[in-house]
């Protein structure tokens, strides 16, 4: 066997990769000699001087490190991706033996390199993972269903068992391989499969389609020795895990479009459309809120065409500032890379599977943790079904049937209180209060002690237009405990945007019950109901069934959203720059007469001519047709910031906001 062994990376130019090969060095051990191959593609738009440095550092790597015997780079003209950065790799493998490593890995531990080679051929192995803490984060090397040790190696390696969700993989992550197994294998994956999945998903798939597991015998070191530098470079520069070459870069902007005076927006691909929706759909959509009688209507665009970031685009080709997003389920903004990508890479697996998929558990796991208070969670898909599911456990676990509503909770019947096509005996389950005053605190708290021993639930949303006093949340609990009827938080709109549990963690309220929906997966079809287990484990008594519930695209995005949410300084920021816009609009607003027009939440601010709704939707529809000739989508009551939007989005819409209200005002 030869004495010399390939270091093979792939990299972006970024100067991580000073540190991996600088701590690869400093921990791995070898008698023999290296060869390392690189290849540098231009995948993130790294800076020039960067991808110098790290140049200049693997042009001196032979001087530096007398073990490395030759240095080959390839410098590459435009991004080919991970597939074809591979593929070259390949093509310049020489060893029997190499070792993998990307260009954002540090080396934390020792490593013994000569004991690993024997190893490898020792247990026919055609790969040995140098374990890292990112994939050793789960647990699944605790487990001892999961892991096996193999006996008589000399690093005490691991090897997975079959019900280990990393069993199947070739992981590109760092490890040593033999190259005539390792270099073909990945390489067949990659041309057979889906060109928009993950590589490794990508391995795993042909792993698994040509039930070669036992033919690779991957191996684990039980020792964490790496640890993951990517995605720290990658936040600091505002950059994600580049797919396609449409996402390499800055997310795009666009240039919003501004008309003065009275200069109409062209919108007749909108009026179109319309024309044909009304012959076809009942309400013309699919969704109340987004009727055009909701906002400007005739003024105003009715059909929108993409979004990016902040930006929406029409059917007629005009951009806005939106703060409108999804009606705030587009938390992350349009189109964010994380999410896409994610999407992109498991859609390959399958939507919606006959038996239930892991990803329902891992998923209910990452709930649970990023939201206090919650033990257990059943996932469904829009919020009046987690409402509707929540008063069906609240009526089994108390024996009682009423219920009283504060906010809207959705369409179903025993939420939506009385109206056309609800039946009577339905709508008198359920009281509807609104919560527009302190006065109205007060009547919704006697029908409380009115209604007593009656009461299953108590089904509060906060009112957007103003926070309730720690006093009325104090004495509603209270009076829940009182009763022993269950407080239900619907925290579908303030879920993930006041805080991580919603307006209950935000006011400092416990509820029994929580419901989530839109920002829960950033605009994903998604909803929860989450609680403590001594509650949530009665659902197993109720049929309560959907068979999209574990749709596995939804799942996968919602764990990608609440860790951006984690990572980030999302709700510090949403909270600025909403504070940012309602103090700006309201200092022209004051101005001109109007008074105080924004009112309620920082992330979320509402807006509020007048007391009078008919008096408040007249104004609130001419300043919003104002507003949309001038590039910004608001809505008449509540609007929504979004981890995507700018200061300088919100001062220009301060800006046309003293336009529009001078026009008013006018």
């Amino acid at each position: 066997m030869s004495d010399l062994v390939d270091i093979t990376t792939t990299s972006v130019g970024r100067d991580t990769l000073l540190t991996t090969y600088g701590s690869f060095f400093e921990n791995v051990s070898y008698s023999g000699s290296y060869r390392v191959v690189v290849t540098v593609d231009p995948a993130y738009g790294v800076e020039e001087d960067e991808v110098g440095e790290v140049l200049r550092f693997l042009d001196d790597l032979p001087k530096r490190y007398p073990q490395v015997r030759e240095v080959v780079v390839e410098r590459l003209p435009k991004q080919i991706g991970l597939q074809g950065a591979l593929s070259l790799l390949f093509a310049h493998a020489k060893t029997p033996v190499g070792v993998h490593v990307e260009d954002d890995w540090r080396f934390t531990a020792p490593v013994d390199l000569d004991a690993l080679i024997s190893d490898l051929y020792a247990q026919d192995s055609t790969q040995i993972v140098l374990t890292n803490s990112h994939v050793a984060r789960g647990g699944t090397f605790e487990r001892p269903d999961e892991v096996q040790e193999v006996a008589g190696t000399s690093g005490r390696l691991l090897r997975l068992n079959r019900s280990s969700w990393a069993a199947h993989y070739l992981p590109l992550c760092p490890h040593l391989h033999r190259t005539d197994r390792w270099a073909p294998t990945v390489a067949k994956a990659l041309a057979l499969t889906d060109g928009l999945q993950c590589p490794d998903e990508r391995v795993r798939e042909r792993v698994l389609a040509e039930q070669a597991r036992d033919r690779h015998n991957v191996l684990w070191t039980r020792d964490v020795v790496a640890e993951d530098l990517g995605r720290e470079w990658l936040v600091r520069r505002a950059r994600y895990k580049a797919i396609t070459a449409e996402h390499a870069g800055e997310a795009e902007t666009g240039s919003v479009t501004r008309k003065s005076g009275d200069e109409p927006l062209e919108l007749k691909r909108s009026a179109g459309l319309r024309s044909r929706a009304e012959g076809l759909i009942p309400g013309m959509t699919q969704t109340f809120q987004k009727r055009p009688e909701n906002f400007a209507d005739g003024e105003y665009p009715v059909y929108a065409e993409r979004g990016r970031g902040s930006i929406l685009w029409d059917v007629d080709g005009n951009a806005y500032v939106d703060f409108v997003m999804a009606l705030g389920a587009a938390s992350l903004g349009y189109d964010h890379p994380a999410m896409s990508n994610v999407i992109r890479e498991r859609l390959g697996r399958g939507v919606l599977l006959s038996l239930p998929a892991q990803t329902e558990i891992t998923a209910a796991e990452e709930l649970v943790r990023a939201v206090p208070g919650a033990e257990m969670v059943r996932f469904l898909k829009t919020g009046a079904e987690a409402c509707a599911a929540s008063l069906r456990l609240a009526r089994h676990f108390t024996g009682r049937d009423h219920v009283l509503l504060a906010g809207y909770h959705g369409w179903h019947d025993q939420l939506g209180g009385p109206s056309a096509g609800v039946p009577v005996s339905a709508a008198r389950l359920g009281e509807r209060f609104t919560l527009d005053s302190p006065d109205d605190d007060v009547r919704f708290l006697a029908a409380v002690r009115e209604r007593g021993e009656q009461l299953a639930a108590i089904v509060l949303s906060t009112p957007y237009h103003r926070v309730l006093s720690a006093e009325f949340l104090d004495e509603l609990r209270a009076a829940c405990d009182e009763l022993g009827c269950l407080l239900v938080l619907d925290e579908i709109v303030t879920g993930f945007r006041l805080a991580p549990g919603g307006f209950g963690q935000f006011r400092g309220v416990r509820a029994d019950i929580l419901c989530f929906s839109k920002g829960i997966a950033g605009g994903m079809p998604l909803a929860a109901v989450a609680g403590p287990r001594h509650l949530m484990d009665k659902f197993a008594e109720l049929r309560v069934s959907t068979t999209f519930g574990g749709e596995l695209l939804s799942l996968e995005v919602m764990k990608v959203a609440l860790r951006e949410y984690a990572r980030t300084d999302y709700y510090r920021h949403i909270a600025a720059l909403g504070r940012q816009l309602r103090e700006g609009v309201n200092g022209h607003a004051v101005r001109l007469g109007f008074g105080d027009i924004m009112t309620g939440y920082d992330p979320m601010p509402c807006l509020r001519f007048d007391n009078d709704s008919a008096v408040h939707n007249r104004i609130a529809r001419q300043f919003l047709a104002e507003m949309a000739r001038r590039g910004f989508l608001l809505r008449r009551d509540v609007n929504f910031i979004s981890a995507t939007h700018t200061s300088a989005q919100i001062d220009d819409a301060v800006s046309a906001s003293a336009e529009a209200l001078g026009a008013l005002a006018g």
